[in-house]
């Protein structure tokens, strides 16, 4: 498990990179779509702004020892928040991001040793997990955006940490054998009728995230295994 302050650091770097894509992007392109069934680029940008604000309020209300819910409006409320500012001109959207991120970083600078551990009522977890989730967020939504950045371009710290949080989507029956060709790991999930996917370590975990891999699985099976569902969120 790594500390709070190490989360926070990755997730800064990370932050700065969503705006770095976002800030080479005009209202044509932000118009396109984006690598998420019927979103476009600018739905990914809206979503990152909201999910940013959405867990400084997990973390401002740990700190008051509180509970709430991650959106107003539950998951209705998420969705048209995100589809009704997709549209806006980039620039907004840019400003929009910058100021939530900077929200966030700020509340968790502010919390103790102590409030890491609060309960949150996102996952029914912690407020650590929150800043690990937005690590996921920040980086697999990056790669969303088609701007130029790929799961090649992830560290090997972040693609250990996506496997490890998305083997929960191993199928039922199968004993599922991860192989990295590039990097010293291996890792055996589930039980049943045993399948080995092999490849570079990043696109063993694009493929458990459910992304376009950049070098190619190989698989004992004549397919690739169809994956579970991913870990639930309320209204991530």
């Amino acid at each position: 498990m790594k500390t709070p302050d190490e989360v926070v650091l990755r997730v800064s770097l990370a932050h700065v990179r969503l705006l770095e894509l976002v800030e080479q992007l005009g209202d044509r392109q932000k118009d396109a779509a984006s690598a998420l069934p019927g979103w476009s680029r600018g739905h990914v940008v809206k979503h990152l702004s909201d999910n940013a604000r959405a867990f400084e309020r997990q973390a401002r209300a740990a700190m008051r020892g509180e509970l709430v819910d991650m959106y107003d409006g539950g998951q209705a409320g998420r969705d048209s928040s995100i589809d009704s500012g997709a549209a806006r001109p980039v620039t907004e959207l840019y400003e929009e991001l910058d100021l939530a991120q900077r929200g966030l970083e700020d509340a968790w600078s502010r919390m103790t040793e102590a409030d890491w551990r609060r309960p949150v009522r996102f996952r029914r977890a912690t407020a650590l997990d929150t800043a690990l989730a937005r690590w996921r967020e920040a980086e697999i939504h990056a790669v969303d955006l088609k701007a130029g950045y790929r799961p090649r371009d992830w560290s090997v710290d972040f693609a250990l940490h996506a496997l490890d949080f998305l083997s929960s989507r191993t199928p039922t029956g199968v004993q599922l054998v991860l192989r990295a060709t590039d990097e010293e790991f291996t890792r055996t999930l589930g039980r049943g009728r045993r399948v080995e996917v092999s490849g570079p370590l990043r696109d063993l975990a694009a493929w458990m995230a459910g992304r376009d891999v950049d070098a190619g699985l190989m698989t004992t099976d004549p397919h690739l295994p169809t994956l579970g569902a991913w870990p639930p969120d309320p209204a991530d």
